[in-house]
């Protein structure tokens, strides 16, 4: 457990941080891309590409780390109402659940990385490269799944509390 923690710890340390540069890239590009319009009445085609592409990379990392700590949006209706035991089995069903999901959106973002051999219409960039931050999100959902499971059959607690 303690070494998956920490492994987990390293892997959320990257995704915070590149969810930084990210948001960062996207709030210059977008803003840059304004100001060439309003000023120079000319946009920047090739912010668009990017801003579009890596808007699903924060997506997914987004989601994976809210995962990790319990606060991805989910349905508590029926294990408010159960115990301790019962919370458990539900924890571990909800978990493989978001795991399958997760590897078949990293399996399908695989299979069109590696068959798509076309170029974005602005940068000639390989649309391969694009895929590949969804086959990223879907690994990151999955480890997050499996880590705020193992955190909460420990510990009993969803994390929201302990993590923050």
């Amino acid at each position: 457990m303690q070494v998956y923690k920490k492994i987990m710890g390293i892997i959320t340390l990257i995704e915070e941080v590149a969810l930084a540069l990210a948001s960062i890239l996207v709030l210059g590009l977008t803003f840059g891309n304004v100001v060439a319009r309003y000023v120079f009445h000319h946009s920047w085609g090739f912010a668009e590409e990017i801003v579009v592409a890596v808007f699903v990379l924060i997506s997914l990392l987004a989601a994976g780390v809210a995962a990790g700590t319990g606060d991805l949006v989910n349905l508590a209706l029926l294990p408010d109402h159960v115990g301790p035991g019962t919370k458990k089995v539900l924890k571990v069903i909800s978990t493989v659940i978001g795991v399958i999901y997760s590897l078949i959106l990293a399996w399908q973002g695989f299979g069109r990385m590696t068959a798509d051999h076309t170029f974005s219409p602005i940068l000639h960039i390989s649309k391969s490269f694009f895929w590949a931050f969804v086959v990223i999100g879907g690994i990151s959902l999955a480890l997050h799944f499996i880590e705020n499971c193992i955190y909460f059959c420990v510990s009993g607690s969803d994390g929201k509390e302990d993590k923050a």
